[in-house]
């Protein structure tokens, strides 16, 4: 499955960002002594950001990739026991509602394009998101991939037009909390509520990734232990049941 739509905007990015070909991964002094000195020095700005926008620019290619491991068949089943308890298909619109509800909307109060009073409240997130109907959504599966990666373009060209003093701008802390509030007493930039999409991405990623790639061993392995209780023989509860056996 392709999703041909989205393929234009997703490859305008990198060819803006200019990245370099054949470029190794790691500088050669950093192959020459060892990886002590990977994280030497402190991580530049500009370089966190080239990352988010090379991240952007990519679209919703690895959600894409994730969800297309599975069969089609199995995008909004309830996976097996110990998979999670989400759909994989459920994962994808999610991070599609929060990206168009939250990431976006306050990268325009950044801008100065939304007042605060307009963002919207975590609370909406989690009423849209469960609203979460399977059937729908298998019908509407492309729509939602196709809009992750529309809404990533438009996050890329905002923000790649965006000055110094917009990513320096402080946000609304409670819209960028993690799941355990942890962030919600401190200020926040636009760095870190990119990067804090990219981590709820990867979360994400690894469920969908873990059900595409455990689903038929989970099932096999509950059908080996189910048919291992059918071939063994009743034990009786009670030393009483022998003696009704025996008659």
């Amino acid at each position: 499955m392709s999703f041909p739509d989205a393929a234009g905007p997703q490859h305008l990015g990198p060819e803006r960002l200019n990245p370099v070909t054949g470029a190794p991964i790691l500088g050669r002094s950093v192959e020459a002594k060892g990886v002590s000195d990977l994280c030497t020095g402190a991580a530049s700005l500009s370089g966190t950001r080239a990352r988010i926008l090379t991240w952007l620019a990519e679209g919703a290619r690895e959600v894409a990739w994730a969800l297309c491991s599975l069969p089609r068949e199995r995008w909004a089943e309830v996976p097996p026991t110990r998979l999670g308890d989400w759909p994989a298909l459920r994962h994808a619109r999610f991070l599609a509602l929060r990206e168009t509800r939250m990431t976006l909307p306050t990268v325009r109060h950044a801008l100065g394009e939304v007042d605060a009073a307009e963002l919207p409240s975590t609370a909406e997130l989690e009423q849209a998101e469960a609203t979460w109907d399977a059937a729908a959504a298998v019908e509407s599966a492309e729509a939602i991939v196709r809009g992750l990666g529309e809404t990533r373009f438009e996050l890329f060209q905002r923000l790649e037009a965006a000055p110094d003093e917009i990513w320096a701008r402080p946000l609304p802390s409670a819209l960028a909390t993690d799941p355990a509030g942890l962030a919600s007493q401190h200020p926040v930039q636009l760095d870190w509520l990119m990067l804090h999409a990219r981590q709820r991405e990867l979360v994400h990623l690894a469920a969908i990734w873990r059900v595409a790639l455990y689903w038929d061993r989970v099932s096999l392995t509950a059908a080996s232990a189910r048919a291992r209780d059918e071939q063994s023989p009743g034990l009786p509860l009670h030393p009483a049941d022998r003696l009704e056996e025996s008659h």
